[in-house]
């Protein structure tokens, strides 16, 4: 029965739950400032070291050379930002998980308790309706884990295609630039 402390305790446990689902955004929005505020500032000062390198440029062939070699290491960047931003959003990901994951697991165990009593209060019926309401539980609960499963299998294999692509381009970038200069 729910009493009047167990809905304020319920209540407060809920907005303890959003406030730390809050953190997390605040947590990951720092994350991600950081990074675009270090990849912007390192894009500058490479912009500038290639005027610089551009301003002393004698002949086409030194600036074809110059410039094939830039293209390398602006693509490195750009990879490792997208790479960083990938990892920032899986790790939230996975937090926020955590925490909705015990959440349903705290839920679960109480329905659990309430489905127990209800059972062995009500007179004639009570236990058959109380085992359905626990097989499409635990038919849920099945399904949740399997689709947690998969995703998690698609994001692992989604980051080693990324990986693989992006070293692909790198290296196909280099031999490119090789071949230029």
């Amino acid at each position: 029965m729910m009493t009047p402390a167990k809905i304020s305790a319920s209540g407060a446990e809920a907005l303890d739950t959003l406030s730390t689902l809050v953190g997390m955004q605040f947590e990951t929005l720092e994350r991600f400032s950081g990074l675009s505020f270090d990849t912007s500032r390192s894009a500058i000062t490479d912009g500038f070291k290639a005027l610089t390198s551009f301003s002393a440029v004698k002949d086409p062939k030194e600036l074809a050379a110059l410039s094939a070699g830039m293209v390398e290491p602006a693509l490195a960047s750009g990879i490792s930002y997208v790479r960083g931003c990938y990892g920032i959003a899986s790790d939230l990901g996975e937090s926020m998980g955590e925490v909705m994951n015990a959440k349903y697991d705290a839920a679960s165990k109480d329905l659990d308790l309430a489905l127990e009593k209800f059972a062995s209060a009500t007179p004639v019926g009570g236990e058959a309706m109380a085992a359905a309401v626990k097989t499409a539980m635990n038919a849920t609960s099945k399904a949740i884990d399997e689709a947690a499963k998969v995703a998690r299998e698609s994001v692992s294999l989604t980051e080693a295609n990324l990986v693989k692509a992006s070293d692909a381009a790198l290296k196909a970038t280099a031999k490119a630039a090789k071949t230029v200069a």
